[in-house]
């Protein structure tokens, strides 16, 4: 019986091509429009993770509640801390300073990053000539210096420019540092350089190196330090890394110990892109919601123009269920049709769309036949109306139309 409604609904359907066209073509780019936006979505949030998986390093950053203790660390402390914690590349502290690059025939802004070896392991460093100071470099205190291509290149006039010597001018206290390494360009090389005709550099120097030139105690310098490990290991360090520190300083039960981790930076981001995917989504679905309503116009003017056929079906013993079961076919057909049209045809825009942005091509299963499963929903919804009218047309009114 069921097999019959179908047969039935087809050839209506195939008897009204282009009524029945015009009716899916609304689910046809509904369906399309929400499966582009949520395919290029989840291409997106890929990328995104990926772009910050490559970047290596994950950071965890600790310092010290000055409002509850007003102890610093030590580098003898910091060397512990680095000791005891499993699984990081190393610890370091930061600090930046303002100087001057000083040439023969220039004086140049700089920003100087002050740290140990473990931040040649921060994420997205990449050295491209020599290398990133080591140990031995931050322990002597040996004024070595890692700059960007950017700096190389105005400073020297090209980017092999390891083994030079730079005058440093920390506004007063001064020293000449010899180029280690020369590390790739980040969008704020770029971006600082190329302000106007008054640039500013960069440069990363042992802090222990820029503590004694400019005539500072690291023992009492810094509240706090900066952890590089693997992503991997992000949970697993978050979990020992208070303990340790609070160990280690004697600030157990003191609650001055506080912990910040990168790891709220990927959630952000992933939150970020919940929203906007959703928002664009929720509007891109108003589409189907329109096509929905045309699936029922289309229907009632079915039911209005097949009125005489209905009224003869009843009159010789049609139930009132099977004029419903009928429309309601007809309905889930086009809708169904019209579902796996736009499914081709979104996850084909997308496919071009992600090619063209690069971004990753990433298709949910599940996805895909949830949107199958809401187009037919559609269909049967808004199929409703029409189908129930056309099944409680009394069939001697319905046989008097003409």
């Amino acid at each position: 019986m069921y097999f019959e409604y179908i047969k039935s609904a087809l050839a209506s359907i195939k008897s009204n091509k282009g009524r029945s066209f015009l009716t899916m073509l609304g689910i046809i780019i509904g369906i399309s429009a929400v499966l582009i936006v949520l395919v290029i979505g989840d291409g997106m949030r890929n990328t995104v993770n990926s772009e910050m998986d490559s970047m290596g390093a994950a950071t965890i950053t600790v310092s010290l509640d000055t409002l509850k203790t007003e102890k610093t660390f030590t580098r003898e402390q910091l060397d512990l801390i680095e000791e005891n914690l499993k699984d990081i590349y190393g610890i370091s502290p930061s600090l930046s300073l303002g100087a001057h690059y000083v040439t023969k025939k220039n004086t140049y802004d700089v920003i100087i990053d002050c740290a140990s070896d473990a931040m040649g392991n921060a994420a997205g460093y990449k050295i491209v000539h020599g290398r990133f100071f080591n140990k031995t470099d931050v322990q002597e205190s040996k004024k070595v210096v890692v700059i960007s291509q950017t700096t190389a290149n105005i400073l020297f006039g090209y980017e092999e420019c390891v083994g030079n010597t730079v005058h440093i001018d920390f506004y007063g206290d001064e020293a000449d540092f010899t180029v280690v390494g020369v590390r790739e360009d980040t969008s704020m090389d770029v971006a600082y350089a190329s302000f106007g005709d008054d640039p500013t550099l960069m440069g990363d120097v042992p802090y222990t190196a820029a503590a004694e030139v400019n005539r500072m105690d690291p023992d009492t310098l810094f509240d706090s330090f900066t952890i590089y490990l693997d992503r991997e290991n992000k949970d697993k360090v978050l979990l020992s890394a208070r303990s340790v520190v609070e160990n280690i300083m004697g600030l157990r039960g003191e609650n001055a110990v506080k912990i910040k981790s990168s790891a709220g930076i990927d959630k952000t981001t992933d939150s970020i892109l919940n929203i906007i995917t959703s928002v664009v989504a929720i509007i891109a679905a108003i589409s189907l919601l329109v096509g929905g309503i045309g699936v029922m116009n289309i229907m009632t003017v079915s039911v209005t123009e097949r009125t005489r056929e209905i009224g003869i079906r009843k009159s010789l013993g049609a139930r009132t269920s099977s004029i419903l079961t009928q429309f309601l076919a007809e309905a889930a057909i086009l809708t169904f049709t019209g579902g796996i049209i736009g499914i081709v045809l979104g996850l084909s825009v997308a496919y071009i769309i992600c090619q063209v942005v690069d971004f990753a091509f990433v298709v949910n299963p599940s996805l895909v036949i949830a949107v199958v499963m809401i187009s037919t929903g559609i269909g049967l919804f808004f199929g409703i109306y029409p189908a129930k009218r056309a099944a409680n047309l009394d069939p001697i009114e319905a046989l008097r139309n003409e």
